[in-house]
């Protein structure tokens, strides 16, 4: 993992990823969680409402914001970088093109240690499962009182305001996150939607039977 100049939990998503056939997916999710957010976020207002109904269009609703993300980095992509779809779309054309850079240089680093480039297409459950080989130690679970809790340290904590999940109903029963930020709450970040068992079978001495949480 030391090859990778990574967050650890980001390098072990990329060598998980030839297991689960995704590779080219994860580069590009994981070169997007390198890089300062690509999406514009406007005041609150009338371009407020439009940036929301733009990013709309790309809102995975089953997989959450890695996705999301990924769905958008495709559609950018597909034009070609180009400025006025940028500008209608409230995506930060700079940061991208800085994503751009990173994915190459984490796909050099690849080819250096000879992975296996695959990509599994439409399959995104593969990449959610690769998420949780590197994140699994960021999973909380929805409880009944109305909140999350992570299962590392039973922590309250909420789906952060700008994620493509905040509205979803019902709340999905367990997620892993990239990062928690606190105001007046603590919020999860960059949120996936994944299943429970994906955690026990990737993580089972983490995850042991009669531990609080996923068991």
């Amino acid at each position: 993992m030391s090859r990778f100049p990574l967050d650890p939990k980001l390098s072990k998503v990329l060598l998980a990823a030839e297991n689960y056939q995704c590779l080219e997916e994860a580069l590009t999710v994981v070169a997007l969680m390198s890089v300062d957010s690509v999406l514009y976020y406007p005041p609150q207002g009338d371009k407020g409402e439009k940036a929301l109904a733009a990013r709309r269009r790309f809102f995975s609703l089953d997989g959450g914001d890695p996705i999301t993300m990924l769905n958008i980095y495709h559609a950018y992509r597909a034009m070609k970088g180009n400025k006025d779809w940028c500008h209608e779309n409230f995506i930060n054309s700079r940061n991208m093109k800085s994503v751009i850079d990173v994915r190459s240089q984490l796909r050099q680093i690849c080819i250096d240690l000879k992975l296996t480039f695959e990509s599994c297409h439409q399959d995104t459950e593969r990449v959610r499962k690769c998420l949780c080989s590197g994140f699994f130690v960021n999973a909380a679970e929805y409880h009944r009182e109305g909140h999350y809790l992570t299962v590392d340290s039973h922590q309250p904590v909420s789906i952060h305001p700008s994620s493509s999940l905040f509205h979803l109903k019902p709340p999905p029963q367990c997620l892993i996150y990239r990062e928690l930020v606190y105001t007046t709450k603590s919020y999860m970040r960059d949120v996936c939607i994944v299943d429970r068992n994906w955690l026990l079978e990737i993580a089972p001495t983490y995850f042991k039977k009669g531990q609080e949480g996923i068991n």
